[in-house]
Formats: structure tokens, sequence, C-alpha cells
């Protein structure tokens, strides 16, 4: 599967994974605004906001700040996400007390908008859970942390959360780090756009590793605004966030593709691919070019369905029609 998510960089054994669910929250740019959010770079959007999640952070009583980790531990977060689009702002504070504690105090007072999503930790293995660390953590130093989620950007902001790790200093008191991070996704250019001289789409259904239901039968729209609306599914598609790697399965679903022309029997102004898969990825040929995947096959699909008027037995069930909103270069 598509591995744009987190991946352990103390190379110890994680511990305590947990699950959860994001709920609705404050908006991505809760203090730049909705103006300047618009005059700004989507990589510009993410450095705002990794501030603002970092302030979000709500400390113990009588916490203090300081300017650098205090112990190696804390040095960098626990997770990170495996791309280069993503933005970390990092803070650290002692505050009286055991680890415990203190974590259970900051899981109860979570920054505002947030959802405890679980959280993991490193240490000591108890004899007979599993196999030793290799090498130990120096002075037998364990840490705990917690990770809080927050609600996407449409279409910008994705992976919004603040993770708070503890690790004990002392015999009663505690260190804490603080790591915001956000990942950004690049602006579509004009040029991975359906062109606006579309005025056909030709929508087929298409096998994945078996033929596809003998219900399912290509559809061709002429209406021109209903051309228009299922160009702007595909244009509000965000782009795929880069990763290191990905892995989609061998066995790919059944898939859609929509070819959009000028007139009948002319040439393909554009093509769209997607097949229902482990990674959702979109791809989209303009004017004979390649240009960068996409990411929402399952949107895709549910709108164009929904838009056109009909539904494959293949698929699920349409969805909202709806697009959302997308950031766009010249």
């Amino acid at each position: 599967m598509r591995n744009a998510g987190w991946l352990a960089v103390i190379g110890v054994v994680a511990l305590l994974a947990g699950c959860g669910t994001v709920s609705a929250g404050r908006p991505a740019t809760p203090v730049t605004g909705v103006a300047a959010a618009a005059r700004q770079t989507p990589q510009q959007r993410a450095v705002a906001d990794a501030a603002d999640l970092l302030a979000s952070f709500v400390p113990p009583p009588d916490a203090l700040r300081i300017g650098r980790a205090p112990v190696s531990l804390l040095a960098k977060a626990p997770t990170v996400p495996a791309s280069a689009n993503v933005v970390s702002r990092a803070g650290w504070w002692q505050v009286a007390g055991q680890p415990r504690t203190v974590l259970a105090w900051i899981r109860a007072h979570r920054p505002a908008g947030s959802t405890d999503v679980g959280g993991g930790g490193v240490g000591k293995v108890v004899p007979g859970s599993g196999p030793p660390l290799t090498p130990g953590l120096p002075n037998n130093l364990q840490l705990s942390y917690v990770d809080f989620a927050l609600p996407d950007g449409p279409g910008v902001l994705i992976d919004r959360t603040v993770i708070a790790a503890v690790v004990a200093e002392g015999r009663d008191r505690t260190a804490i780090g603080v790591y915001a991070q956000v990942l950004w996704l690049p602006a579509r250019t004009a040029a991975s756009l359906i062109p606006a001289a579309a005025r056909m789409v030709t929508i087929t259904p298409l096998a994945g590793h078996a033929p596809p239901a003998r219900t399912d039968h290509q559809v061709t729209i002429t209406d021109p605004a209903l051309v228009e609306k299922i160009a702007a599914v595909v244009n509000v598609l965000p782009s795929d966030p880069p990763a290191d790697w990905t892995e989609c399965g061998p066995f790919p679903g059944p898939g859609m593709q929509l070819t959009f022309r000028a007139a009948a029997g002319g040439p393909a102004l554009a093509v769209v691919t997607a097949h229902q898969e482990l990674c959702p990825l979109v791809s989209v040929v303009i004017g004979g070019k390649t240009t960068p995947q996409l990411d929402g096959a399952e949107t895709l699909f549910q709108r164009v369905m929904t838009v056109a008027g009909f539904h494959w037995a293949d698929f699920p069930a349409p969805g909202p029609t709806a697009p959302g909103p997308i950031a766009t270069t010249p």
C-alpha cells in the first residue's frame, strides 16, 4: 500500500500502537485567515500551519519552555511522514512529575480541534514479550508519546498532527518534546487541468484482475453542461503527495477511463484513468503529455457516476457531487 504515512525514526521497538477517528475541528489556517492563505503557496501555508499547531499545544501547569531538547531522545520526533513535502516545528518543556502522569495530563488537554489517535513508546522490553533492544537506550531512558490528528486542509494540507513525547529526566522530573507536522500537496498547474475546449466525454469501464461486470457499459456524454461538471470533478482532485515509495498491490480492481474530446471523432484532449486498488491514484494525460498523478480515485468514480446519472455494478454507490477547493498555479 502507499507509504505516505509514518515511519519510525528511532531505531528501536515501537510499542503501544493506537488508532482513532479524525473529527471536525479548527480550520487549517486559524491565524493567517482565508484571504492571506489564498496568497500563499501550499508550502507557505504548511509552514504557517505547523507554527499554529505547535502553538496549540497545552503544556502542563508550571512547565518551563526551553530552547532545545533536554535529552537526546527528544531531539527528533518519534515518527515522521515519508515525504519530502513535510514541514515540522518542535518545542520542548520541563516539568515536575512522572512521565506517565504528565502524558495523561497532556492527553486530557489535547490541542483544540484534534483527535487522540493513539501513540507509542520505546524502551526496555519486558522479559518474554519480545526481543531485547539493540543497542540499549542510553541511561535506560524510556520514551512514550501521544499522537493528535487534525482535519486536512482540503486539497492543500494533509496529515496535520501534533505529537507529544515524554521522557523521565531525573527522579521526579519529566522532559516533554512536542512536534507539529504538516504534509503539503503541490499546487496543480493550469497544464494539468481538462481543457475548456472539451465538449464531450466517453466514460469506459476497464478490466482489473477480472473482466468488468456485463452491466458496466460505456457511456458518452455530449451535454456541454454535464461535460463541464465532469471536467470539474477531475480538476479539483488534489496532487498525489510525493512519497519515498508506492505499492498499489498486484491485483488492480475494475477501473474507469474518461476521454475528453472537442467533437466526435476528434483527437483526445485529455485521458483520465483510475483503478480500484490500494493506492487511489489517478493518471491524467493532457494533449498526449502525462501530467503528475492525482489522488482520489474513489472520489472520481463516485462523483462522475453521480453527475452522469449512471451506476456501474463494480463500483461503490455514488456519493456527494460537490467538489472541494484546490490550489492551482498558472
